[in-house]
């Protein structure tokens, strides 16, 4: 069961992330495009802050399957966050550079 529900979440959450940030024009220029995306990963930035906001209330081995879908609805939640500001500093103008 955790495999199947942990291969489900990462498949949606990958889904997810290409239905936000990939299809958003964050950057005109291709160089911080690529800096940004590839160099300072915003997904990896994304996992690390939904790993530790996950680790403050489960701990590993407790429950497996309450740990996946508890990364997986946080992981939605900050990937929203992320998305809106990232809309909101493209309306105001800062993004893109």
């Amino acid at each position: 069961m955790y495999q199947i529900l942990s291969e489900l979440s990462l498949l949606l959450r990958m889904y997810f992330c290409y239905l936000t940030i990939d299809n958003i024009p964050i950057l005109k220029n291709e160089l911080w495009n690529y800096i940004l995306l590839e160099v300072i990963s915003l997904y990896t930035i994304l996992r690390i802050i939904t790993y530790f906001e996950i680790g403050k209330f489960y701990e590993k081995g407790d429950n497996s399957a309450f740990g996946i879908i508890a990364y997986f609805f946080v992981y939605l939640i900050n990937l929203g966050v992320m998305y809106v500001i990232m809309l909101l500093l493209t309306k105001i103008g800062i993004l893109p550079i």
